[in-house]
C-alpha cells in the first residue's frame, strides 16, 4: 500500500500554478485561433456553412432546414465574436456583415407540420440581436435591430407548444399550434433568450413565460435532473432523464428558472456545475457519435457543446470566488477538444456544425477567463 501512495505524490503548490499558467494561455490560444477560424470562413452574404454533406441519416426537409441551421450558426458564431472577438477591423468587419445578413434573413418558420428547427434559430437569432443591442448606439441600426426582435419574439409566440414552451419536432398531432412534445432543454433556451431580449427593453408576451416555466416544473426531479421532456417525466429511470443524462440540460433550465423567478436556491447551481465536472465525460464521450442517443445515458453529440455553453451563463450566476474551480475545469475540458483548423464541433450537422460548435465553445470559454 505504501508503494501505491508513493507512486501518486500529491500535486505541490508551485506545480498546480504552473499548470493553472499554462491552461490560461491555452485558453486565450484557443480564442485567437478560433475567432480567426470564424473570420476565415465567413461567407460573402455574412453567413457560414452550406448544406453540403455526407449524411443520410439526419432528418432535415429541403430547403427549409438548411435555411434555419444557416441562421442559427451566424447567431451563434457573431455572437461569439461580440463577447470575445476583439477590436480588430477584421472582426468588426465579420460581425457587421453577420449583422446585415441576420437582419436579412432572421425569420425563418416551421418547415413542416412536424419539423420545428426553426425554433433554434428564432431564439438564437434574439440572442444576437440583444448582444448587438447592448453595444450599438446608432439610432437607425438600433431601431432595425429592435423591429427584427419583435418579430423574433413574434416567432417564437406563433411557435409555441399547446402546452407551453417549445420543441422542435411534432410528430403526433400535426396542428396549426405545435404539440404536445415541448422539451425543457428547448424551452429553457427560449426563456434565456427572451430574458436576454427583455433586459435591452423589449416586451415580451408573461403568458409565453409563465407558460413555458410550467413546463419546467412538469420536468423538474428532485435530484435535480430535468426530463428530456414532459412526457418523458413518466419514465424516471430513462438514462435520458436521470443526473447523466441531464448534464447539458440542467444548466439552461436552471438557468431559465433563475431568470424569471426570484427564489431559486443557489445550491442547485453549484450542484449542476459539479455534476458537469464528476460527470461529464458522458458528454465528452458522445461528441462526434454519428447517431444521436447512440451513447451512454442517451447522450447525443450535439448535447455537449450547448450544455458548457449554458453552465458557463451559470457561472455568471455565482458570487465571483466562487467561479474559479468551475472555470479552470471547464476550459481545462475544452481547449484540448479544439480543431487543427481552430474550430470546434462535437456533432456533424451539415457544414453547420464547425460554426455553430465554435460559437458555443468560445463563449464559454470567455466565461472562464477570470479563473486564473
Amino acid at each position: 500500500m505504501a508503494v501505491l501512495f508513493a507512486a501518486f505524490p500529491p500535486v505541490s503548490k508551485a506545480r498546480a500554478e504552473t499548470e493553472q499558467k499554462d491552461l490560461a494561455v491555452r485558453l486565450e490560444q484557443a480564442i485567437a485561433r478560433g475567432v480567426a477560424y470564424l473570420v476565415e470562413t465567413q461567407k460573402k452574404d455574412g453567413s457560414w456553412g452550406s448544406p453540403a454533406t455526407n449524411l443520410s441519416d439526419i432528418y432535415a426537409p429541403v430547403p427549409g432546414s438548411q435555411q434555419t441551421f444557416q441562421v442559427a450558426s451566424a447567431a451563434l458564431a457573431v455572437s461569439a465574436l461580440i463577447e470575445v472577438g476583439g477590436d480588430s477591423e477584421e472582426v468588426a468587419a465579420t460581425i457587421e456583415r453577420a449583422r446585415e445578413f441576420l437582419l436579412k434573413r432572421h425569420a425563418v418558420k416551421r418547415i413542416r407540420a412536424n419539423t420545428l428547427y426553426n425554433v433554434w434559430a428564432n431564439l438564437y437569432a434574439l440572442e444576437a440581436f440583444s448582444r448587438f443591442l447592448d453595444r450599438e448606439t446608432d439610432p437607425e441600426l438600433r431601431a432595425r435591430l429592435r423591429t427584427a426582435s419583435r418579430e423574433a419574439i413574434e416567432l417564437l409566440q406563433r411557435f409555441e407548444f399547446v402546452e407551453g414552451g417549445w420543441g422542435y419536432y411534432n410528430f403526433g398531432v400535426q396542428s396549426r399550434d405545435p404539440g404536445p412534445g415541448a422539451t425543457a432543454f428547448t424551452t429553457a433556451s427560449g426563456l434565456v433568450a427572451l430574458k436576454m431580449i427583455e433586459n435591452q427593453g423589449l416586451e415580451v408576451p408573461h403568458k409565453l413565460i409563465r407558460r413555458g416555466l410550467g413546463v419546467l416544473e412538469l420536468s423538474e426531479r428532485p435530484d435535480n435532473a430535468f426530463a428530456y421532456s414532459v412526457s418523458h417525466r413518466f419514465n424516471a429511470t430513462g438514462g435520458i432523464n436521470q443526473v447523466k443524462g441531464s448534464l447539458a440540460r440542467t444548466p439552461a433550465c436552471l438557468l431559465a428558472m433563475d431568470d424569471w423567478t426570484p427564489d431559486l436556491d443557489p445550491r442547485r447551481m453549484h450542484k449542476a456545475l459539479t455534476d458537469l465536472e464528476r460527470y461529464g465525460r458522458f458528454l465528452r464521450i458522445a461528441r462526434k457519435y454519428p447517431i444521436p442517443h447512440e451513447t451512454w445515458y442517451q447522450n447525443s453529440g450535439y448535447f455537449c457543446f450547448y450544455g458548457y455553453y449554458y453552465a458557463g451563463l451559470l457561472l455568471e450566476r455565482l458570487p465571483e470566488e466562487q467561479r474559479h474551480d468551475y472555470q479552470r475545469q471547464i476550459a481545462g475540458h475544452l481547449v484540448p477538444l479544439q480543431e487543427q483548423d481552430g474550430s470546434f464541433w462535437d456533432y456533424q450537422l451539415f457544414n453547420y456544425h464547425k460554426v455553430y460548435g465554435t460559437g458555443y465553445v468560445l463563449m464559454t470559454l470567455g466565461r472562464c477567463r477570470g479563473g486564473f
